[in-house]
């Protein structure tokens, strides 16, 4: 059976607002994740956890739960920035920092990335990429999916990416893209079952169906979650959007029976790293 690779991006309920305004809120992550190990650890699954550096450093102790269950720490940016809105200085900086809490925490090297909202665009792309293979092994924030990810033409699968061009495939480069599970509709294109807002959104047999057609075709199925989306009571911000708050009473059911249904493993482990 194919292994396909779940993934956690660990971030707080509040993440999605301006980043001075973080101190504001109460901290939900800790409880919301021990809910997921919890599952992960029932179904015999591991997982990469995208983790946000400064949650690592204001809950240095789920780090090293997350780790001693044999879970992978990896990176979604230090203070979950917006790629779209960021320079490619304040990038490299905000990165490296992450990298640096995350490794002194875990006690492990840092070998992975994904960009906070899947924030790639053609503007930005190449020189995301340019810094990432500088300091990391993997990626996975591209979303072939159109047109809100804007790479409708993107790859479906697991490739080693071009240096000239990221959305191209190239053997002879070692930097590797782990795409977001999609499936491939008539008439509409790639649509996304990943998991997160998909998961929650969608009839789960759709999203079964999706991870099912990816590993029959011979590919490994990038799925992901929020803490966020399993927390039923989570509190109303002022600020964020109406559909982080749909399905949030349906999502443990469906995340659990996935986790039955399919076999998940980390993103390090699917690539041997």
């Amino acid at each position: 059976m194919i292994q396909n690779v779940m993934s956690v991006d660990l971030e707080d309920h509040f993440c999605d607002l301006p980043f001075d305004t973080w101190q504001n809120f109460e901290s939900r992550v800790e409880s919301t994740t021990k809910v997921l190990l919890d599952l992960f650890e029932q179904y015999n699954a591991k997982a990469t956890f995208f983790t946000v550096g400064y949650i690592a450093e204001k809950h240095p102790e789920l780090i090293e739960e997350i780790k001693s269950k044999g879970h992978e720490i990896a990176s979604h940016g230090h203070t979950h920035p917006d790629l779209r809105k960021i320079t490619k200085q304040d990038f490299e900086s905000d990165l490296i920092k992450s990298i640096k809490v995350l490794q002194k925490i875990s006690g492990e090297n840092i070998l992975g990335f994904r960009a906070p909202w899947f924030s790639l665009t053609h503007e930005n792309i190449k020189w995301v990429f340019d810094i990432l293979q500088k300091h990391l092994k993997y990626d996975s924030s591209l979303y072939p999916v159109g047109p809100h990810y804007g790479f409708s033409k993107g790859l479906r699968h697991v490739y080693q990416v071009s240096k000239e061009n990221p959305l191209k495939e190239n053997t002879s480069n070692t930097f590797i893209e782990i795409p977001m599970a999609t499936m491939k509709y008539p008439l509409l294109g790639n649509i996304p079952i990943a998991g997160g807002i998909y998961l929650r959104f969608l009839p789960l047999s759709l999203v079964k169906s999706g991870i099912k057609k990816n590993n029959e075709a011979g590919f490994s199925a990038m799925c992901y979650i929020h803490p966020q989306d399993l927390d039923e009571f989570r509190p109303r911000l002022p600020g964020t959007a109406w559909h982080n708050y749909w399905g949030l009473n349906s999502s443990y059911k469906k995340i659990k029976n996935l986790l039955n249904s399919f076999k998940f493993t980390s993103a390090r482990e699917n690539l041997n790293l």
